[in-house]
């Protein structure tokens, strides 16, 4: 469940809104509004998936 507590803009669409905040595995986050939130968290997932993948395969 995300909430949109806070007022900033949109990392995605640049826009001044209600936020919610994305955490990237890299430690970094970002922030999206509500109408931006499925590709925001689509964006993300894509991201941790392929850092993971990518620190494993450092790794082995």
């Amino acid at each position: 469940m995300h909430t949109f507590a806070i007022e900033g803009f949109c990392d995605w669409c640049q826009a001044p809104k209600f936020v919610t905040r994305h955490e990237y595995v890299d430690g970094k986050c970002n922030f999206s509004c509500k109408e931006c939130l499925d590709f925001a968290a689509m964006d993300v997932r894509q991201f941790n998936k392929a850092e993971l993948e990518f620190r494993s395969q450092q790794e082995a």
